[in-house]
């Protein structure tokens, strides 16, 4: 019997690649009434673009005609030696194979506060929550900058119709993704958006109708949202024998440091990186499946590399934006885009704002020398 704990991209990809086989041994135990469903997407959600069939639509009953057991109690407990797992109701699941594809939970800055109570976007009620939420608000501030945060931005300002306000105590956005001067391009493009960046400090407290932040500054609020990144929700792995750390410890086979247990997605750390993206969730679901089956299959993990669209922006980078000897930039109207050369004037790295034309041109340039002419500018 595999078990699979988890309800979302990561526990529906091992699904998907267990049962290309005929079967009837698999356990999933999700926790949830609805799913798998696809977490990344809650913003669109929440923005009207796309409707709650998208999470709410049956993805298992193929499966089940194929021998697939749902279950959709809480998992509370692993018992490593006699290889099973405690549900809430206390019926205990024995495995062969077990998957921990738990996921992460939202961080909270946990503020005292005077009446604002902070909104997080993890799960498909918190998005029917922050829906509620925006109606008829006009002063809509969201703590964090990142990638979810600039989303959720986005959303909300469509759900409100009005502009929104971004807190980041960083001095630029999204920097593992973009440098200063892109960053700073991107921020410009957000701005005509309707999406105003306050950066360079963090909230100290939230009022009834503010948020202080630590700088003196006081940002008028009556919807308040965070996004200030995410814990790896790896409690039921703790106590066990598994090795943790921020996340379950996994090898090169997604396994962890326990015979027959893997971990993936948010749940897992490799090599010590923990990075949270959606290609990570599913190359990890995807060995552990294979190995989880009997197989020997290791991960085959893509080059750093960012691609992202907010608001309507586009944006990518690839390869090393930060060390280089040279740079070439084009900068045109709403589009902004660096070339990173070597000493040998090889492209080691590109970043690009408003449009991504020349990803693939590049991606295919990295560590050879850079022709112009063959980029769309």
């Amino acid at each position: 019997m595999i078990v699979i704990i988890g309800n979302g991209i990561a526990s529906e990809r091992a699904l998907s690649e267990l049962f290309k086989k005929e079967r009837g041994d698999v356990t999933l135990i999700k926790g949830e009434p609805y799913g798998p469903y696809p977490r990344p997407r809650l913003p669109e959600y929440v923005k009207g673009s796309v409707s709650r069939s998208l999470f709410t639509e049956d993805k298992l009953t193929k499966y089940a005609e194929k021998g697939l057991n749902v279950i959709a109690s809480n998992a509370t407990s692993i018992d490593v030696r006699n290889k099973s797992v405690t549900l809430s109701d206390k019926k205990e699941i024995s495995y062969d194979a077990l998957i921990i594809a738990t996921g992460s939970r939202a961080r909270n800055l946990s503020l005292p506060t005077d009446g604002l109570v902070p909104h997080t976007l993890r799960t498909l009620s918190d998005a029917d929550e922050i829906i509620a939420t925006c109606e008829n608000k006009k002063n809509p501030v969201v703590v964090g900058a990142g990638l979810l945060g600039l989303e959720l931005a986005s959303a909300i300002k469509e759900k409100c119709g009005s502009r929104v306000s971004v807190i980041e105590s960083a001095e630029h956005l999204l920097p593992r993704q973009l440098d200063e001067k892109s960053s700073l391009f991107f921020e410009k493009l957000l701005k005509e958006k309707g999406i105003d960046i306050i950066k360079g400090s963090a909230p100290k407290a939230y009022g009834k109708d503010s948020v202080l932040l630590e700088d003196g500054r006081d940002i008028s609020c009556d919807a308040l949202f965070e996004s200030v990144g995410v814990i790896p929700d790896i409690e039921i792995a703790k106590n066990t024998g598994i090795a943790t750390e921020r996340a379950i410890i996994i090898d090169s086979h997604a396994m962890t440091s326990v015979k027959d247990v893997y971990a993936v997605g948010d749940a897992a750390s490799y090599s010590g990186l923990c990075p949270g993206l959606v290609y990570f969730a599913l190359e990890t679901a995807r060995v552990a499946a294979i190995n989880a089956d009997g197989g020997a299959e290791e991960l085959k993990l893509m080059a750093p590399s960012a691609v992202i669209e907010v608001s309507g922006i586009p944006a990518y980078s690839i390869g090393d934006i930060r060390t280089h000897s040279d740079v070439k930039i084009h900068e045109n109207g709403n589009r902004y885009e660096a070339l990173y050369l070597d000493g040998e004037k090889r492209l080691v790295g590109s970043v690009a704002v408003g449009s991504r034309a020349n990803m693939l041109k590049a991606q295919k340039m990295l560590k050879k020398e850079v022709d112009l002419s063959l980029l769309d500018f």
